[in-house]
Formats: C-alpha cells, sequence, structure tokens
C-alpha cells in the first residue's frame, strides 16, 4: 500500500514538471511570435538574445558549418565584431570590416574569415541583428534536421502522449 502512495505521489510530481515545461514552451513561443508579428524585419529574440545556425563554412575557421552562434540583439557594432544581419530573408553571420559614410548613411562592409574578398553589398545599420558573442560548437547539425523534420517530431509526440494518457487512464481505473 504504501508502495502504491509512493508510486502516486512520484507520477504527480512527473505530471507536473512535465506541464510546467509544456506551459514555459507555450509561453516563449507566444511571445517569439508576438515579436515576429510586430516586427517581421527582424528575428524574434528572448531577453536580447537570438541564437543561428551555421549552415556555411564562410567563416572559418573562427566559427564552423553545424556551430550555433548566439547573437545579442543590437544594432550598435563596432569595426572587427562578428554581426548578423539580414540580406533579404537570409541572415549571415560574417566579420564587419569597415564602416562607411554613403550618401550621408552610415553603412558597413562585411567579409567571411574564409572568403578571400568582402561581401558585395554594403549593410545598413537597420539590417544587423546583433553582434555573435558565444558559439555552440556542433550543436546547430541535430538542431537543423530536427527543424528540417520538425513535422513528423510533432505528430510523433503529440502520438505519444495520446497513448500515454488513454493507457495511464486505463490503469488507475483497475
Amino acid at each position: 500500500m504504501k508502495e502504491k502512495k509512493e508510486k502516486s505521489k512520484f507520477k504527480k510530481i512527473v505530471n507536473i514538471i512535465e506541464y510546467s515545461i509544456i506551459c514555459i514552451v507555450i509561453l516563449f513561443n507566444s511571445i517569439l511570435i508576438f515579436k515576429s508579428v510586430k516586427n517581421p524585419n527582424k528575428t524574434p529574440d528572448m531577453f536580447g538574445i537570438k541564437a543561428f545556425i551555421i549552415i556555411s563554412g564562410s567563416m572559418s575557421p573562427t566559427i564552423e558549418k553545424g556551430d550555433v552562434v548566439v547573437v545579442h540583439s543590437t544594432e550598435d557594432v563596432v569595426k572587427d565584431q562578428i554581426i548578423a544581419f539580414r540580406n533579404g530573408s537570409t541572415v549571415i553571420v560574417h566579420r564587419l570590416i569597415d564602416e562607411l559614410i554613403v550618401n550621408n548613411k552610415k553603412m558597413f562592409k562585411t567579409k567571411g574569415d574564409f572568403n578571400k574578398s568582402p561581401d558585395i553589398e554594403l549593410v545598413s545599420p537597420s539590417k544587423v541583428e546583433g553582434f555573435v558573442f558565444n558559439k555552440i560548437k556542433y550543436i546547430g547539425t541535430p538542431l537543423k534536421f530536427l527543424y528540417d523534420n520538425l513535422f513528423i517530431i510533432v505528430v510523433a509526440a503529440v502520438l505519444i502522449f495520446i497513448i500515454r494518457f488513454y493507457f495511464s487512464g486505463k490503469n488507475e481505473k483497475v
């Protein structure tokens, strides 16, 4: 009898933890969705921080393909910093190599560390997502896999929750 009460107590704690995690994920996603609707020309951040998966080798050896870079959201960047900036719908991570004034407007010249020549297009401060302040090696490749297969993963997770809920309800009635 005592063992059954302990299992029941443990199960309640696990359920509270699971539902808390789900609520936190829903809250964070809701905030990110709200921010992306409010400002569609910027990647939404959480507490001024955003992350990007590196999918090319243009910053090698400083940042490798498959790394994740952590970016501090700001338009105030300085020469020699590695910055993330928008080019259409793509975010590029390159080093800021020069600051220029073109038609009385500040513009940035950028270059990938691996590239032999600077980027052709200049970057306006409004296109800057922020500067890179940290990187996490190797984690980008599995994250990209998860993102590319998100539909399958979500369907599998929903099925697992439904099956678990169905069978956990059956066991308690017996």
